[in-house]
């Protein structure tokens, strides 16, 4: 039994035992029904908001404000589990982000909660009222102000002297009304793709021909998200590559191309990239491989530059957030986040890598 309960129990019975004698009955019912309201169903209600906070946080981090907003109203920040189906909903459709960021919604995170949280102190009020403990309906529950948005519009015409209410065009709080199946446009076959793909990033050692069927037998392992990530930027670019049946003549073109992209959106943001006039700077440092003489590898800091540009924590979270939101696929974002060094530390102390892979989906 939790200290709350106990205490809101042992506040009951003392309440009981000032029950006048014939009110006993009711009394002790009353007293059950509190039991239960104060120990269980407020507390339950607490947590399930605050779990629903921390995923809406989370997708706020990954898709925006505007993205997480419809996607906390289509339901899928209540737990766990509905946050493993956007992650797979994700991965079956394509999120149209630029519909999202100019989107105009009627209600948010904050009046959603508002109207949660004063539906269930309605609720619960009557019940509390009787039990003389007015008002604790509301313990845990940080009701937060925020703005009701209108509902009309209003123009008046100083010639005629009238004035006239245009209700506002709302869109969408669906997440189905952005989505569109993967793979619209040119088509891009799996088998042909697998075969495509030996050529690059060492995917040769994972996938291999069946000497019968001539299929490729695909076998990534942990590296599926990089082989999504790659198909991904290849469907991307392919119709620029040609248009015939599949994109046949052009696959290879356009996955190596797509290659290059899938490098510059990752790595060389993480890294850096060397150009002609010299190194450019990544996200985090780079040090001295011992082991082999000339080749750099990742340090234990962000860059110098990131740190001069972000020098707060804050700042440095928001920066890679963005960053990565903007990539177009969760499997890209994803792999980012794979790609990012262990032991990189913000402002605050805490792990970026636990950052990224949180804020995309690969951890909770």
């Amino acid at each position: 039994m939790s200290a709350f309960r106990g205490i809101a129990t042992g506040f009951l019975q003392a309440k009981i035992r000032n029950t006048e004698a014939n009110d006993a009955l009711k009394a002790n019912t009353l007293a059950r029904v509190g039991e239960t309201l104060i120990g269980e169903t407020i507390p339950n209600a607490v947590e399930a908001e605050k779990i629903r906070r921390n995923n809406y946080d989370l997708l706020v981090g990954r898709f925006g404000v505007s993205g997480a907003n419809v996607m906390d109203s289509s339901g899928y920040t209540f737990n766990e589990s509905t946050m493993k189906k956007l992650d797979d909903d994700l991965k079956a459709n394509n999120l149209n982000d630029e519909a999202l960021k100019n989107a105009n919604f009627e209600t948010d995170f904050d009046t959603r909660y508002n109207t949660r949280v004063a539906t269930a102190e309605e609720k619960y009020q009557p019940i509390l009222k009787q039990l003389g403990i007015d008002g604790i309906g509301s313990l845990g529950f940080n009701t937060v102000e925020s703005l009701v948005k209108p509902t009309t519009t209003t123009a008046k015409d100083t010639m005629a002297d009238t004035v006239t209410q245009t209700p506002i065009k709302f869109d969408s709080m669906q997440l189905s009304d952005y989505l569109t199946p993967t793979g619209i446009g040119v088509a891009l076959d799996s088998n042909k793709f697998a075969k495509a793909a030996q050529s690059v990033r060492g995917f040769d050692e994972l996938i291999k021909i069946d000497p019968v069927t001539k299929e490729a037998v695909v076998s990534l392992g942990d590296r599926g998200i990089e082989f999504t990530a790659l198909r991904d930027v290849t469907q991307e670019y392919l119709p620029q590559f040609g248009t015939g049946k599949e994109g046949e003549a052009s696959l290879p073109a356009a996955l190596s191309f797509a290659d290059k992209v899938l490098k510059e959106r990752t790595e060389d943001i993480i890294f850096g990239v060397r150009t002609a006039s010299g190194r450019q700077e990544g996200m985090v440092s780079l040090v001295a491989d011992s082991k082999t003489p000339g080749v750099m590898k990742a340090g234990n800091t962000f860059s110098n530059g990131f740190l001069t540009s972000f020098p707060d924590a804050l700042s440095q979270k928001k920066y890679i957030a963005t960053n990565v939101r903007e990539l177009p696929t969760l499997a890209q974002q994803q792999l980012f986040a794979q790609k990012f060094p262990e032991g990189i530390k913000f402002s605050d102390g805490t792990d970026a890598k636990i950052f990224l892979l949180q804020i995309t989906g690969l951890s909770r």
